[in-house]
């Protein structure tokens, strides 16, 4: 595995951080939101965000975009898109909102100026951006008042969303995200990630969720940012967990404490066959996490907030779709799978073999059905999310919808379009929801949202 480049231990959450990334130092026991150091909240800023890119927000997505099977519990419910208003009830409140990592971004951003608070402001954008792939419409313009006594934030429209995380990554830049977080209590080395290039590969990422309403224009503006990011994995910010299990990759950690649940999905082993990656995603064709040999499944398995893959994939994408050459978009895909299998340890001579066979042709669909589902392989293990999006904006790869899909919140059967709200906004805020809902044109797995029209 590679050098350790992001990690935070957590037995050092809590603590003050030196004044290398504030000079404002406060009773640890007792801060309040207009004082408490930036360095104490970073690290649980960073981390959550983090693990909700693997954990159940991501364990739910990989399994309805059959990355993993469902075997037992819960998990053949997600795999019958049986996915309820209580099930993302705990991402929500403790991941993303409340206790979670936007909240921890929000005080930040805040309290703090200039370097201090643009990282916040771009780890906010990457929530932002999971969260409105998710939902649709989401809180934000008001979601984090509830100190100021606004306890019932209103929804904002989802296109107004996507407009609101460009500007985050903006002012990120412009107010010196490329100084990341410093040096303080709880942190590794953090040498050689490259966050302003971060800020740009994300910025990519965002315009083209937005290729099924804006076109080859969101394709462009996607181009252009890609090619102002990352040069190489080793640019990419990367969070590598650790063990013990509660300090765990979440997936290593839901196979520990739920096993036999969940497995590698049986489509994909098909798919992957002779694929020199294979041997590193399962054993057996059923187990993903654990076993010697595995690199996703491991606890100490990395989580990328974007890779440099990622990036790539999204510049052969691009070129394809703005009416680039296809040598170009073959070079990008190409860079993309090689970076990828280098990364995890295949042996250079069966990365460069299954690389040069590759080849781009026949209709734009056609080539860009070629990149999506090596996009699918690639982001196994480290952005389910991301593969939900692509699969609903383009229909690649060509999944096929679970026979035994439970019709209840998913009239029609098809893999869901988005998830439902969670009981607590209904319970809590129930006029805003409801407003929500009838801005969207129904609250069904089924229901499309705005950024991904059926295809």
């Amino acid at each position: 595995m590679k050098t350790i480049k992001l990690i935070f231990c957590t037995l050092f959450l809590g603590l003050l951080a030196s004044c290398e990334i504030t000079d404002l130092n406060t009773e640890p026991d007792s801060p309040s939101a207009e004082s408490i150091n930036a360095g104490a909240i970073y690290p649980g800023m960073i981390t959550q965000t983090h693990r909700n890119s693997m954990a159940l927000g991501g364990r739910i997505a990989g399994i309805i975009t059959q990355h993993f099977d469902g075997l037992d519990a819960q998990q053949i419910a997600y795999a019958q898109y049986n996915i309820g208003e209580n099930d993302l009830d705990n991402l929500w409140s403790s991941g993303l909102y409340g206790a979670g990592s936007m909240r921890d971004c929000f005080v930040i951003m805040q309290n703090n100026t200039g370097e201090v608070s643009a990282l916040a402001k771009l780890y906010m954008a990457a929530n932002l951006g999971a969260t409105t792939s998710m939902w649709g419409n989401v809180p934000y313009s008001d979601a984090f008042l509830g100190d100021a006594g606004n306890l019932n934030p209103t929804y904002d429209d989802q296109s107004e969303l996507y407009g609101t995380i460009q500007t985050l990554l903006d002012e990120a830049i412009a107010e010196g995200v490329s100084s990341g977080v410093g040096a303080f209590m709880g942190t590794g080395a953090t040498d050689g990630i490259n966050w302003e290039a971060t800020a740009h590969a994300l910025k990519a990422r965002y315009y083209l969720h937005l290729t099924s309403v804006n076109g080859s224009a969101a394709a462009q503006s996607a181009l252009l940012e890609a090619q102002q990011a990352f040069t190489s994995t080793a640019e990419q910010p990367d969070f590598v967990f650790s063990s013990p299990a509660q300090n765990a990759n979440p997936l290593a950690l839901f196979d520990n404490d739920r096993p036999g649940t969940m497995g590698f999905s049986s489509s994909l082993n098909t798919l992957m066959s002779g694929d020199p990656r294979l041997p590193l995603y399962t054993t057996d064709g059923s187990t993903f996490a654990g076993e010697d040999g595995l690199f996703w499944g491991q606890l100490d398995s990395p989580t990328p907030l974007i890779s440099y893959w990622e990036v790539k994939f999204i510049e052969a994408e691009a070129i394809v779709r703005t009416g680039g050459s296809d040598a170009d978009a073959l070079a990008a895909l190409q860079d993309a799978l090689l970076s990828n299998m280098l990364y995890i340890g295949i042996d250079q001579a069966d990365a460069d073999a299954y690389v040069n066979a590759l080849s781009l042709s026949g209709s734009e669909a056609d080539k860009i059905e070629t990149i999506i589902v090596e996009k699918y392989k690639s982001l196994y293990g480290n952005a389910p999310l991301e593969v939900w999006v692509d699969y609903r904006r383009t229909g690649f790869p060509d999944l096929i919808p679970n026979p035994d899909a439970v019709p209840g919140v998913n009239p029609s059967g098809v893999i869901p379009r988005r998830f439902l709200y969670p009981i607590t906004e209904r319970t809590t805020n129930l006029t805003n929801y409801e407003a929500a809902i009838s801005a969207q044109g129904g609250h069904l797995l089924d229901d499309d949202l705005w950024a991904f029209p059926s295809n």
